[in-house]
């Protein structure tokens, strides 16, 4: 769901109210990533996509009728009137990166023969997610075409998520502190 950027936790607090029992959880998707401040390392927090809100329902319609009649202008839905839904594979990803809390914490890991091996974080486990890692940044950028195989087991190319990058971008940047390198 779309909404005015800036008003991103004001707008999930008046859709959890609007929505009532038809809203499972609705929250903007953050990330955890470090940053050099004064000569010291701390972990700060920004939003992943910043005007977006992601929201679980069980009834989609009834919460897309519940949000067209709000008079409150920084809620937007699509042209239609409707919520964008998300396929299975960007729902895990969205799941499997930001968990329950919607917050995608820093991972930890290490190179050893060449091959990235996350030992703690959200993207254990989703190595193969990652297309790039930026040791000096501490930062690794995640190709979320690539969630159908990672994530749900399907041959590339089976389901096409709407998700799928530019040619020329990097992809989803999220905090990564390579420990090692062998």
């Amino acid at each position: 769901m779309q909404v005015v950027p800036s008003r991103e936790d004001a707008a999930a607090r008046r859709v959890m109210a609007l929505g009532g029992d038809a809203v499972r959880a609705c929250f903007p998707l953050r990330r955890q990533m470090p940053r050099k401040t004064a000569g010291e390392w701390g972990i700060a927090t920004d939003l992943l996509f910043p005007g977006y809100l992601f929201l679980a329902s069980d009834d989609p319609e009834a919460v897309a009728h519940v949000l067209r009649r709000s008079t409150q202008p920084d809620l937007m839905l699509s042209a239609d009137g409707a919520l964008a839904a998300l396929t299975d594979a960007e729902a895990a990803l969205v799941h499997a990166l930001g968990g329950a809390e919607g917050v995608v914490r820093v991972s930890r890991g290490a190179i050893e023969g060449g091959r990235l091996a996350v030992a703690s974080g959200p993207l254990a486990g989703l190595e193969g997610l990652v297309c790039h890692v930026d040791r000096h940044r501490r930062a690794a950028w995640l190709d979320p075409s690539r969630a159908d195989e990672v994530l749900l087991g399907r041959a590339p190319g089976v389901a096409a998520g709407t998700l799928a990058l530019p040619a020329d971008a990097r992809g989803l940047k999220v905090g990564l502190e390579v420990v090692s390198k062998s």
